[in-house]
């Protein structure tokens, strides 16, 4: 199948019309078999708006926070969905314009509307995890959101009784009130702790460690003092070492905060020069920062401890930074160069200082990885993600894939000209039959379905199709009807 830039950009632009209906636990309709041991929720975060008073958002990453709730019991599926109503959402609802500045956008009205605005819009928009009986809706440069977990209300910001609060200097604490809650927390399956990071600008810049145990209680922010403010999106976590990979894709601070360019717009990238690897002992002492390797890392997909006190990590790795904001430009890049993202083996040798780096699987792009639950720092024998089919350059992510780490095998379901999201596993428990849900936007027709898919070998078990069109998003969580009621 030949699909060309010029259809893909159509297929992309009309992909990201906003959601304009909010639906209440609507019955969906199901073709083919819904696996009888499927009993519990998938929630589904991503953006759902792109504009606000006509003025359209520079980055898509600045689209406001969209949630999906797939309630399934057996043989049904129940629908709702509700934009996360942040402040800074309902106020622009309120007035119908843009009040705040964004990752990748500017208020109109040039620098006197943008100088020294320190305060950017917390979006909401990138993940949702369940932890501690509090449903939280993530965006990395701001607080969580806490949600109804039936109704998908808005609860308002979460705070952690006060850990989140910003305690550093004057400056810090008005620009930003509550401290950045990363979107990519990592859960320790035997003891139910929930580990995430933030990152806060200033002199010194800061690597805050957060630590949150199985009733939703954090312990006080671990500090750690930065070199460098860079754009860091996830971590890798074993039952030895927090990871924390910093590439050279810095924010131009002055120029940022002067209002002459977005944060997005200001990144300094020098990609060429080798990432630095921040390794952070879990059970303390001194940290360790190691050279590693050239590019960009938005994921990691997983991660594990070795005999000799080294870790593995199976990373998404871009040669460059992504000009994601402007797509055409990505498109173009990937095609007169090998832009594409590969999933790679990083192994960090902390004795000996140093980092290599091999390849997984050499014939595709990769993105947007998952893995089934497990005990922190254990291998993974299948990663899960999204992908280009193999024989196509344009990376055009139409695949949902899955690779063994073992084996090297490499299985896809190619959709054609459909865009699908990350697949979420769901089973709970090792010795599960393990499903996929992935939603998929239907280029041809406009409109969205979530596929069912069968791990072991990718078929599509079951489609489900929704009353509308949601956009391309990002993460999402799948909660078992058990750990609903606990």
């Amino acid at each position: 199948m030949t699909i060309h830039r010029a259809e893909m950009l159509k297929i992309l632009a009309e992909a990201m019309t906003p959601v304009e209906r909010e639906y209440t636990d609507l019955e969906l309709s199901v073709s083919g078999q819904l696996p009888p041991a499927l009993n519990g929720v998938l929630y589904r975060n991503g953006p759902g708006r792109f504009e606000r008073g006509g003025v359209p958002y520079g980055h898509n990453f600045d689209g406001d926070g969209h949630l999906c709730r797939f309630e399934f019991t057996p043989g049904r599926v129940r629908y709702t969905n509700r934009f996360v109503r942040t402040r800074a959402f309902c106020a622009e609802e309120a007035a119908g314009r843009m009040l705040w500045r964004g990752f990748g956008t500017q208020k109109p009205g040039g620098l006197l509307a943008n100088g020294f605005r320190l305060r950017f819009k917390n979006a909401a928009n990138t993940n949702v995890v369940w932890h501690g009986k509090r449903l939280l809706a993530l965006w990395e440069g701001g607080a969580p959101h806490r949600l109804d977990p039936v109704t998908l209300a808005t609860q308002g910001e979460e705070e952690f009784a006060g850990q989140l609060c910003n305690r550093f200097d004057p400056l810090s604490r008005w620009s930003t009130p509550l401290l950045p809650f990363s979107a990519h927390p990592q859960q320790d399956a035997e003891t139910g702790e929930l580990i995430n990071f933030g990152l806060v600008l200033g002199r010194p810049s800061r690597l805050l460690l957060y630590r949150v145990d199985a009733q939703g209680v954090m312990t006080t922010p671990e500090v750690h003092q930065l070199d460098r403010f860079s754009f860091v999106h996830d971590i890798a976590v074993t039952a030895h070492w927090i990871c924390v990979l910093l590439p050279f894709a810095d924010f131009d601070i002055p120029r940022a905060l002067l209002g002459l360019k977005s944060p997005a717009a200001s990144l300094k990238l020098k990609t060429e020069r080798p990432m630095q690897a921040l390794l952070v002992p879990r059970e303390g002492g001194p940290t360790q920062l190691i050279d590693a390797v050239p590019g960009f890392v938005f994921h990691i997909a997983a991660a594990c401890d070795r005999d000799d006190g080294g870790l593995d990590l199976r990373v998404i790795r871009y040669p460059r930074f992504p000009a994601l904001g402007d797509v055409e430009g990505f498109f173009r890049e990937v095609e007169q160069s090998d832009g594409l993202p590969r999933l790679e083996r990083l192994q960090i040798d902390p004795a000996a200082n140093r980092c290599s780096l091999s390849p997984c699987s050499e014939e595709v792009g990769f993105e947007l990885p998952t893995v089934s639950p497990g005990r922190l720092g254990a291998e993974r024998q299948q990663i899960y993600g999204i992908g280009t089919p193999v024989g196509r350059r344009l990376p055009f992510f139409s695949a949902v894939q899955r690779f063994d780490t073992q084996t090297g095998e490499l299985t896809q379901q190619d959709l054609g000209a459909d865009l699908p999201g990350e697949p979420i596993p769901t089973a709970t428990q090792p010795d599960q039959e393990d499903w996929l849900l992935s939603l998929v936007y239907r280029g041809a027709e406009r409109r969205s379905d979530l596929l069912v898919l069968r791990a072991a070998d990718l078929a599509i078990q079951a489609t489900i199709e929704l009353p509308h069109a949601i956009p391309p998003g990002f993460h999402g969580c799948w909660v078992s009807a058990d750990s609903l009621a606990q």
